[in-house]
Parts: structure tokens; sequence; C-alpha cells
């Protein structure tokens, strides 16, 4: 038996804890922060100890090693560009503070480009932006909110002498915006979830590049969370690479330029059915059959799929459209990671990494056709590759 064998148990409780499935590079990092607790307690009691109380703070390191953290500020721009001018601008011009929370949030940069965007927005100067991880090593950078050359090479440069000074070989983030921000552990997996200074709820929730690394029950019990923490008509944002492939009512789908967001319904009116015949044979967006499929069908249909696929659309519709997407446009690769996921929904597990693996071929043989609304390149390949880790 394998040492990675011998720990199977532990590491099903972190993926429990968590809702992470672990990568073999997770597994080992692990493995490592296990080694010490195992000198003192065979595997077995340690299990036991691990689920008390008394033994938390050693789960959370077994949680924090398990974690991912490399981020940098204004990551995805185009999809932060959306946010500030569909989203932000409009809750500014309402005079208010604003509560914002960005769930997963590392070492912090995120939490410092929100309060970037509040500012260039105009927000209220009691704007709060909460920072939330489940590691504390992370958050305890965070909470210095100053960030290397590498880390600020996004920021617009006019923001960047506005609101940063030099601090040693790095920036640190203006003690006007800093006194902003606020910070705290938090496991996604455990309630209770943060509430917001004041209000009714948060009025923007980021979730970003975390739910990648979830399994799909956990996908959804988290976003169910979230919600349950947004104000009525707040917005959900999660990366591209995590699109709610399963309808909820009490979300609508917001189409930005550039991107896409969720809003909290402020009332559930029932759910969106797609439009009959869009996804049939006779469908407007397929060319006539005698003439070659034109790609751009393809990247319009998917787009609209993905919008019936959040507000009300059915699974086995969703895949129906999806399948359609890629008869028109083969080398669409988001609509192949897509359909994986809703595949590994449903416990189709080989057939979800042939979706996967076929995403990926396309984006390294360089052939992958772009979707610029959902997902670069470079980081759609981390997903599926996370996602096959996730299967393997």
């Amino acid at each position: 038996m394998t040492p990675s064998d011998v720990l199977q148990p532990l590491y099903a409780l972190v993926t429990r804890r968590s809702g992470s499935g672990l990568s073999a590079l997770q597994r080992a990092r692990v493995a490592g922060a296990a080694e010490v607790l195992l000198r003192a307690r065979p595997l077995p009691d340690l299990l036991r100890h691990l689920e008390t109380r008394e033994g938390a703070s050693e789960l959370l390191g077994l949680l924090s090693a398990a974690s991912v953290h490399k981020t940098d500020l204004f990551r995805d721009e185009g999809q932060l560009e959306a946010l500030e001018r569909e989203v932000l601008a409009p809750l500014a011009r309402e005079g208010r503070p604003l509560e914002l929370w960005s769930a997963g949030c590392s070492t912090g940069e995120e939490v410092a480009t929100l309060l970037l965007l509040l500012a260039r927005s105009g927000a209220h100067a009691d704007s709060r932006v909460l920072g939330t991880d489940l590691a504390e090593v992370a958050l305890s950078r965070a909470r210095a909110l100053t960030y290397s050359a590498e880390a600020m090479r996004r920021v617009p440069p006019a923001l960047a002498t506005l609101h940063f000074s030099r601090d040693g070989g790095g920036f640190r983030l203006a003690p006007a915006l800093a006194a902003r921000a606020r910070f705290e552990v938090h496991n996604l997996m455990e309630a209770p979830y943060p509430r917001p200074g004041a209000g009714q709820g948060f009025d923007v929730i980021l979730c970003r590049n975390v739910l990648i690394y979830f399994t799909p029950g956990a996908v959804e019990q988290t976003v169910g969370r979230l919600l349950e923490q947004l104000a009525p008509g707040g917005t959900l944002v999660l990366s591209a690479a995590e699109p709610l492939l399963r309808p909820r009512d009490d979300l609508e789908v917001v189409r930005a330029e550039g991107s896409f967001f969720y809003r909290h319904r402020r009332s559930v009116t029932g759910r969106v059915e797609a439009p009959v015949g869009l996804l049939a044979e006779e469908a407007p967006l397929v060319a006539p059959a005698e003439a070659p499929p034109d790609p751009r069908d393809g990247e319009a249909l998917f787009s609209l799929v993905l919008e019936w696929a959040a507000e009300g659309q059915r699974e086995a519709e969703t895949e129906a459209g999806l399948r359609k997407v890629l008869s028109l446009t083969p080398e669409l690769a988001a609509a192949r990671y897509c359909l994986g996921l809703l595949l590994e929904r449903r416990g189709l597990r080989a057939l979800a990494a042939g979706e996967y693996q076929r995403a990926l071929s396309l984006l390294e043989a360089s052939r992958a056709r772009p979707t610029p609304f959902f997902l670069n390149p470079e980081r759609l390949g981390a997903a599926c590759r996370q996602a096959l880790r996730r299967l393997a």
C-alpha cells in the first residue's frame, strides 16, 4: 500500500471539510503538513482528533495546506471593467455606503482591487470590503495590504500613483482605503457565514476561482449559502470558469460586454424557459443544411445557453444546447468544458474527462476558438487540468 493509499481517509476528510477535490500537488502538501501530526498520533486517532474542537487548529492547518494562494491585483480585467461599469458605478450613484465581500480572498489582492474600483466609481466613503479565507497564513499577508511589483503589474498607472506608496521593494495601499478593508477567517464549507456591518445583505459578493476546486455538491451548497447573504437585487460574481449550469429561481443572469454576472431576484416569479425552437433542428441560428455552419452561430448560441441555464432551463436542455453549440463550432473549448461540468455532475466521470481532455487538447494546440466573454485560454486550460486531476 502506497503512502497515498494510507492517507486516503485524511484526504477524504480534507475534501469534505474544504469542498476541494484534491489534486496530486494538493495531496502532497496535505501529506507534508500531516507529517508532524502523525508523529504524535496514529492516523485513526488523528482523524478523530481533527473532528473535535481541540483539533480545530490542526484541521485548519491541513485545509490551508490544500488551498491555492496565487493571485494579483486586477486579475481578469475584462470582468472587473464590466463589474465597475454595470454594477459598482450604478450602486455608487445611490449615495449610500456599500458592502462588498471577497470570499476566498487569499492574500488580499482582490480586496485591494475592489477598494480601488469603489474609489474610482465615487462610492460613499463609508463603503467597506470584507475579505475571507480559511488560511490564516494568507490573511496575515492580506492584512498588510502591501503588494509586490509583480502583483501590481495590471493596476492602472493613475490608480497606482494616487492610492499606493512605496514600501521597501513593494507597494502599500493608502491608509484612507486600507481603513475600509476587514479580514476574517472563514471556511466556505462551514456555517455561519459572515454578515455585512449594516443593511439587509452584501451588495456584491465575489467568489472567483474558488469553486473550480470544489466538488459539484460543494459548489451547489456554497452558492446557496452565498445567496443567503446577498441583498435583494445584489450581485454574485463568479469566475467565467464557474458558470451555474443548474437553474435557480432566485437568480437571473446579467449580461455585460465582456462578462456576465448573477443578480439576486427581488422576488421569485418562476423559471424562465428557453425560447421554443432555438434548441431544435429548425433553430434560426443554424445555417441551412447545404451551407457549412458559421462558427459565429455556435458562439452566439453558447452565450444564450449559459443565460438560459442560470435562468431556468432544465439540465437536459442545457446539455442538448451545448451539444448543438459544439456541432456548429467544435473548436469552442469553453463549451466543451461546460459540457464536461454537466456530465461530471451527472456522475458520468469518463465522459466528462473526455470533454475536459478535448478542450485542453484544443487549447494546447492553439486551435481553440476564443470566447472573450467567457475565459481567457490560459485560465480555461488551468480549469480543465484541475477538472482532470479531480477525476483522476
